[in-house]
């Protein structure tokens, strides 16, 4: 008991069913005081006088089964009413008292303080591990003063608090006080003397991994008081009907809201690949420092248990429907889209990519930079979420630009990939924030999107480009000079508009022509731009299909796609189909 130690918190609480507020036990006049059970979680961390300068209240009692025995430990907060440091009792015991009537005296942390300046409060950390491995609860915890001067030594209870609600008994505990099992979307707070800290549970996202699956979860946090708070470390476990998985929080620095600040925290859980998680536990860390050796035993107490909802593919009827075109409402809470710049979805489009056994989706988003300042091209990913709860994660395209000019857009494309078996109905799209927690993701905007009706092959939309197929043919070639192959002439009439405000770069979609046999076996291809040099444009366009093909290939299937390039490789839309 030398020096101060610092509390943690980690993990979340359990109830705590301690004892009533009201009827706390005053130990001053009488040898040995008890008090009433609480009825609910706000009289469970009542507090109780120990001297007439020092007030105690329970804060976690722990009871769980380890190799050799059961591990018993209390941490208790100390509060010095007084003006002047006082000593904290060095004869009384902390006992803990078991159902079947057994007694154990607690040994006291090597970092409790010995001593508490005035108007303070200190934790004090107690544990013994107990030789037994039957099952028994625990009843109470009492100070008792002990006076080994006398013989036989004399010993006085000072003070009894009842703990029968408020064991926990390791991870697999269950959280039943009624005021600590929250439902989602509910706010709660990790315990009412750590910090005035509100905490609301707004997201939760599942990602399939090589290694099992990842839970992110998405905290907002608000500061409902006059000063600074930093958020206190505690951490959320996930819960399965038959396992528990240990999270960890994504940001690793301090935390600090400023007064009525609000904050997102992140929470991640890996579990394995099969496993649907149905609630949440929030629990606080305790340390406890052996006498004698460097020692240190760190455990987690429950607090909180949050319920997922029951149905967590949240379909698209459960998101606002979007309209095309319209700029989207983004968290009021996230900085990841300035408030200057309007983005909205001008392409929602599907397509079968039959050589891969698969489907294509496109979307395609609008960046409006609405101030009178260049802005820089905001980060963030989108991914679709399907109607059985399944998310894809789009791959962006890449660009060039670094920032969009002033009263001016531009366009950036994702591209998913898609089981052939989906049919384009009760889609969402999720705007994600993948930079304040990265690597992890979090939901800034989400909204039920209905594809776009396909276009016949006379006209298509590449964004900020409408193209119009006036009219077509396809030449077979013989190139007698040169490898004795057959190459493929497509002349293409187009009409081609544009909308001049929408910026475009050398990573802008190219259109790929492909030319397939009556065996659809591609036997040329080409590609065309609409923007740099050669570019298609209004009016005749002939385009050289180089062939492989020794003899020609009558008749000619022409399939038009639209192309871009992602990190995880080329995006493919087919836009038309021309025979000939």
């Amino acid at each position: 008991m030398n020096k101060n130690w610092k509390k943690t918190v980690t993990s979340v609480v359990l109830t705590m069913a301690l004892t009533t507020a009201g009827a706390a036990a005053y130990a001053a006049d009488a040898p040995a005081q008890s008090a009433a059970p609480a009825s609910s979680a706000s009289e469970a961390y009542a507090k109780y006088k120990l001297t007439d300068l020092l007030d105690v209240e329970i804060k976690s009692v722990l009871s769980e089964y380890v190799t050799g025995g059961t591990r018993v430990g209390v941490v208790v907060r100390m509060t010095n009413k007084g003006t002047q440091i006082t000593r904290v009792p060095d004869t009384y015991e902390l006992r803990i008292k078991t159902s079947d009537g057994v007694e154990y005296t607690l040994q006291p942390s090597a970092t409790n303080p010995r001593s508490i300046q005035p108007k303070t409060t200190q934790e004090l950390s107690y544990m013994s591990v107990i030789d037994r491995t039957d099952t028994f609860s625990l009843t109470e915890v009492n100070w008792t003063d002990v006076d080994v001067y006398v013989y036989p030594k004399l010993e006085t209870r000072i003070l009894t608090v009842p703990v029968t609600d408020q064991t926990w008994k390791g991870s697999d505990t269950e959280i039943t006080d009624k005021s600590m099992v929250k439902k989602w979307g509910e706010t709660f707070k990790v315990l009412p003397f750590i910090s005035p800290l509100e905490y609301t549970p707004v997201n939760i996202n599942k990602e399939i991994t090589d290694k099992g699956a990842n839970y992110t979860v998405q905290l907002l946090v608000k500061n409902p008081g006059s000063q600074r708070e930093t958020v206190p470390d505690f951490n959320i476990d996930g819960k399965t009907e038959v396992k528990v998985f240990s999270g960890k929080r994504a940001e690793q620095e301090s935390i600090v809201l400023e007064a009525q600040e609000e904050k997102y925290i992140h929470y991640v859980i890996s579990t394995e690949l099969d496993s649907e998680l149905t609630s949440l536990n929030v629990l606080t860390p305790e340390k406890f420092a052996q006498s004698g050796s460097n020692s240190v035993v760190s455990y987690n107490v429950g607090r909180v248990n949050i319920i997922l909802p029951s149905d967590k593919s949240a379909a698209a009827s459960s998101f606002e429907p979007y309209v095309m075109g319209k700029p989207m409402q983004f968290d009021r809470v996230s900085d990841v889209i300035h408030p200057d710049m309007e983005v909205s979805m001008v392409e929602f489009r599907m397509s079968d990519n039959e050589d891969e056994g698969s489907k294509n989706m496109t979307a395609k988003f609008k960046l409006t930079n609405k101030s009178d300042r260049p802005m820089a091209v905001p980060v963030f990913q989108a991914d679709l979420q399907s109607a059985d709860g399944y998310l894809y994660s789009g791959n962006r395209q890449n660009v060039t630009t670094t920032q969009v000019l002033p009263n001016s857009s531009l366009v950036i494309g994702y591209s998913f990939t898609l089981p052939v078996s989906e049919t384009g109905q009760g889609l969402a799209i999720k705007i994600q924030d993948v930079t304040t927690a990265a690597p992890y993701k979090s939901t800034i905007a989400a909204y039920g999107v209905t594809l776009q009706e396909g276009m016949d092959d006379k006209q298509f939309t590449l964004y900020p480009f409408d193209v119009k197929v006036d009219y077509y043919t396809v030449q077979p070639l013989f190139n007698r000079l040169g490898n004795m192959t057959y190459s493929y002439k497509l002349r293409f009439d187009l009409t081609i508009n544009r909308d001049p405000q929408v910026q475009v770069d050398a990573g802008f979609s190219k259109l790929q022509f492909e030319a397939y046999d009556t065996l659809n076996r591609l036997v040329a291809t080409k590609q065309a731009s609409l923007i740099g040099t050669g570019k298609l444009v209004t009016g005749e366009n002939n385009i050289m299909l180089e062939g492989t093909t020794e003899q020609m290939e009558r008749p000619i299937t022409v399939k038009l796609y639209e192309v871009f390039t992602t990190p995880a490789g080329e995006s493919k839309r087919l836009l038309g189909v021309y025979k000939s």
